[in-house]
């Protein structure tokens, strides 16, 4: 009874406030923020791309056509603690079935104090021009830059798919803002000195915190973000003077004079992605290059550009890309040519880079090589 009277003593808004207690804790537990996941310390991930192309050489338009290659990266990672992550990937690469090779691509222990402060020992990307760090997975224009002719000619100095074996220190500051990159590596050479690699990144808009950036993000985020980055290695460059011009090439069998030099490479890049929202996604990327003279080509850049229209061709979105990129040959290899190249790609992304369909074409005038033309028919698989 004097809970009955207590009860009726209440005024209306007081007794509502009572029977609504538990739906409002209800409905405030239901607002929380769901918990981050918890690390997983073991995560599977495999991507694969083929590549085939028909192409032209010394101005024939197409006159060979052939499978070209095959890249499967089958890998493991995890955290295993609050400071301490692993990557461990393997490669198996194949231009033909009696070509195939399978090597250690990556293979890293990653300890973070913060994030301003990580630690990378292993083998793993090298921090120099922004087409390394996003891979050829991330890339914009289907075909990779700085070939000529099928040979590197431009690009970061380092071993085999972009990787060197080192120590690393790098970190990201306002979430991203500010990142910088140092990493020492090649520490197994006897003959020269360690190959010094460092870049510096400031991302304006949309952040790019982690240690890979991409060539383009599809229209999830506008970025504009600007890189500068250097290598130095002492007696780091091994080089053979060409002969001088007009003159004769030296017989086959003549000794050949190499000298060695300090390796020194400066890189800049902007990159700029926006999304118009019902107007598309426009996309821009500059980067230029310079060498020391002992190099074969002593300057390059290259100019990227692309656009997502609005429409939706089925599931996914298609994206048009053109690249113009160019490099100069040393003053001291004067038997070699200027060359240059056009790519017009077009890349339909069913799932992101997890699963796309790529078509480049590529047109490149070699100096004394004469003109090659190329297309290329792409596909790529990722399981996250």
């Amino acid at each position: 009874m004097n809970r009955i009277r207590a009860m009726t003593s209440l005024t209306v808004p007081a007794m509502m406030a009572l029977l609504m207690a538990p739906l409002d804790a209800a409905v405030a537990e239901e607002a929380k923020p769901a918990p981050a996941p918890k690390p997983s310390p073991l995560d599977f991930h495999l991507q694969v791309r083929v590549n085939t192309l028909a192409e032209g050489k010394h101005d024939a338009f197409l006159d060979d056509y052939r499978f070209e290659s095959i890249l499967a990266v089958p890998g493991v990672s995890g955290q295993l603690t609050p400071w301490f992550s692993y990557a461990f990937s393997g490669v198996g690469s194949a231009e033909s079935f009696d070509s195939a090779q399978v090597r250690v691509l990556d293979a890293v222990g990653m300890f973070k104090l913060a994030d301003p402060l990580q630690i990378w020992v292993g083998r793993f990307v090298v921090p120099f021009d922004r087409f390394n760090l996003s891979g050829p997975f991330r890339n914009l224009i289907w075909n990779y830059p700085g070939f000529y002719g099928g040979v590197r000619r431009v690009g970061g100095e380092n071993g085999l798919f972009g990787r060197d074996t080192g120590i690393s220190v790098w970190g990201s500051l306002s979430e991203g803002l500010f990142k910088y990159q140092l990493m020492v590596h090649q520490l197994e050479n006897r003959d020269a000195g360690p190959r010094l690699s460092g870049r510096l990144s400031v991302s304006l808009l949309g952040r790019e915190p982690g240690y890979f950036v991409s060539s383009s993000y599809l229209g999830e985020k506008d970025v504009l973000a600007l890189g500068v980055a250097m290598q130095y290695q002492h007696d780091g460059r091994t080089w053979t003077p060409g002969p001088p011009l007009g003159t004769p090439p030296p017989p086959a069998d003549a000794p050949v004079s190499q000298q060695v030099d300090d390796l020194l490479a400066v890189t800049a890049d902007l990159f700029a992605e926006k999304n118009f929202g019902s107007m598309g996604t426009a996309t821009l990327d500059l980067a230029y290059y310079h060498y020391d003279e002992h190099r074969n080509y002593q300057r390059a850049y290259a100019i990227t550009a692309a656009y997502i229209p609005p429409l939706k061709l089925g599931a996914g979105r298609t994206q048009l890309g053109l690249r113009w990129e160019e490099a100069f040959a040393s003053r001291l290899q004067p038997q070699l040519s200027d060359v240059r190249g056009l790519d017009v790609s077009v890349s339909h992304f069913f799932s992101g880079y997890n699963l796309r369909l790529g078509l480049d074409y590529s047109r490149q005038w070699l100096g004394s090589e004469g003109v090659a033309n190329t297309v290329s028919v792409g596909f790529q698989y990722g399981l996250p």
